[in-house]
Order: C-alpha cells, then structure tokens, then sequence
C-alpha cells in the first residue's frame, strides 16, 4: 500500500481542486458498473431511501443512480465546481454530517484513491451506513495500485484492499470486470451473547 504525505491539508485541498479543474467532464464509472450497484442495492437493501457518491466531480454517477433508483442521492466534491452540478455540495469526503449517521442506505465512490487517509475515511463512511443493511461500495482499479501523486494519493493492491476493508468490516461481494472491482462492504454482524 502506497499513500502520498502531504505538507498540509491545505495543500491536499489544492491538489484535489487541480486534478478536478484538469477532469471535469470526465466520467471515470462505466453505466454497466452502475447499473451493477443498482442490482445489489434492490436485491439487499430493504426500504432504501437515501445514499451519497462521495468524490463525483461533474456528478455523472448522481444523476444516474437518481434516475434508475428514484430516490434522494447527493453527490460530494472537494472543489468549488460542486456548486456548479445538481444535488451536489461541496464537502471534503474524510467529514461527515451528523445527519447522515446511521441513516444512509448506500454510498458509492469510486474516488477511495484520493483518500490522505484510508482507514480513517472508510471509518467515517461506515459511520454512516444504516448498521446490517446498508453497504458501501468502494471502487478499485489495478491501474492506481501503484500510482500515487498529490491528489491520486492512496494507491493499493486488490489484497491491500481486502485487508484494509476487513479489519473492521466484512466484504459481502466484489463486483466489476477484471482490473475493475467494487466492494461491496458491511458491518460485521454484531455477536449475540
């Protein structure tokens, strides 16, 4: 596992606004993929209502789970263009609202790779996930394991990712194509005494 050591936060914010500024009309998800999550959350969360696509850019993903799950999806992105595409606030991933605590069915991001931190960032994500139903969905790509820069900052094998995922949470699945996975992660199940 590989992670970038940046000065300051400050210089991260930085970063992060440059690589977006540079990729705004870029769309890194394919609609295959998210019509992957679509699947799994109707086939394993009941009643969902609410989930948050941390790291969207120009919130392509958002608009997209919007429409093929018809219910409330907000977007997050570190830079000032948030402010710019639907449903979306400007918000550093690594925070969460004490809103979204317990309460949010799903989040997806496939920005995990821009983590200063991702321990700590998974951490904050599960926080917010409703306790046994809800799932968070972290794309990989074997292409970052080893590319790391001030905004790409965290780079790791597909077993870096297991490892880090599984030391405090459970991998329900992995779906994806070959050198494109996404995890699907939960809460262990809390042990009846």
């Amino acid at each position: 596992m590989k992670l970038y050591k940046h000065a300051s936060h400050d210089e991260y914010i930085k970063a992060q606004i440059v690589k977006n500024e540079k990729k705004i009309n870029h769309v890194w998800v394919k609609a295959d993929e998210i019509n992957m999550i679509v699947n799994q959350v109707k086939k394993n969360i009941p009643d969902f209502k609410f989930g948050i696509c941390h790291g969207v850019r120009n919130a392509w993903e958002v608009q997209r789970l919007r429409k093929l799950l018809k219910i409330e999806i907000i977007g997050t992105e570190i830079a000032p263009s948030a402010k710019k595409f639907k449903h979306t606030i400007q918000w550093d991933f690594h925070d969460i609202k004490d809103e979204w605590k317990n309460s949010v069915d799903f989040i997806y991001s496939n920005s995990f790779d821009h983590s200063y931190n991702p321990e700590m960032c998974l951490d904050q994500w599960m926080k917010c996930i409703r306790k046994e139903v809800g799932i968070c969905f972290i794309h990989w790509m074997s292409t970052n394991v080893n590319k790391i820069d001030a905004a790409d900052c965290f780079g790791g094998s597909i077993k870096d990712y297991r490892n880090l995922i599984n030391k405090k949470y459970i991998i329900l699945g992995e779906i994806g194509r070959k050198g494109r996975k996404i995890f699907m992660i939960k809460h262990k199940p809390k042990v009846k005494k």
